[in-house]
């Protein structure tokens, strides 16, 4: 091809047709520019290309993450809500109640607000996604400031979960003053079998430093659940526009 254009610049100077030569010459110009420009059209479709499948991956792996930290979230809250309403009920209970007497009862009551579960989530795709700048390729200017929003979501959520730990650690000495820890665990061990030592369940529940432990296990692990509620509304929210994005380039 390249020899082929330079004939025709040699046969037009060999006869000295300059107006033709420069008409030529032109035209091999706008040849060349044309040609330059479907490269760069070309490399400019593979890397939007190259682009989209990086998105695309990237938002398919936030999708698995944050189903998975879905289901462990709603978990928690199970267990966490289990304790807000069993501290609920020991703080109705009094010792002149018939329930009081329940030994069965208070065993699960005290098993409940035993449990002391935190929410965990998995953010390696998404700390990738950040840290290596892709993240920006998502077009959804909503879901971009949530995903980056996230991390710090989760830890204003761990800071109510913590104080809602520290109230259970806390009363240990409380409970065991009065209950085998043996006792009420075999609820859901029943492996363990049943204590060798007598448990006094009355002695607990006439005990004030029990009920300053209960009304702050209720009030801390509700803290909890209320912003739990929140992480999981960002949760759903972020899965809602993950799938839009995704769908949107199909």
């Amino acid at each position: 091809m390249i020899k082929f254009f330079r004939k025709i610049r040699q046969k037009l100077l060999s006869k000295n047709k300059v107006s033709s030569y420069v008409l030529y010459a032109v035209g091999e110009i706008v040849l060349v520019v044309i040609g330059i420009l479907i490269a760069l059209a070309i490399n400019d479709w593979n890397e939007k290309r190259k682009g989209l499948l990086t998105k695309n991956t990237l938002l398919r792996a936030i999708e698995i993450e944050f189903t998975q930290n879905l289901e462990q979230l709603d978990t928690v809250l199970k267990y966490d809500n289990l304790v807000v309403q069993s501290s609920f009920e020991f703080l109705q209970i009094r010792p002149d109640d018939s329930v009081a007497d329940s030994t069965a009862y208070l065993r699960q009551l005290l098993q409940n607000t035993s449990w002391t579960w935190t929410f965990d989530p998995q953010n390696g795709a998404l700390q990738s996604g950040i840290s290596s700048g892709e993240i920006n390729l998502i077009s959804d200017e909503i879901l971009t400031n949530m995903l980056f929003s996230w991390k710090d979501l989760v830890a204003d959520a761990r800071e109510d979960e913590l104080r809602a730990l520290n109230t259970r650690m806390e009363a240990k000495s409380v409970i065991e003053k009065h209950v085998r820890n043996v006792d009420y665990r075999s609820t859901d061990r029943t492996e363990l079998g049943s204590s060798k030592f007598t448990s006094d369940y009355m002695g607990l529940m006439l005990d004030p430093l029990f009920e300053d432990y209960i009304s702050d296990r209720y009030s801390r692990t509700l803290d909890a659940v209320n912003e739990l509620n929140s992480v999981r509304a960002t949760n759903l929210k972020i899965l809602e526009l993950v799938r839009e994005e995704l769908s949107s380039e199909n």
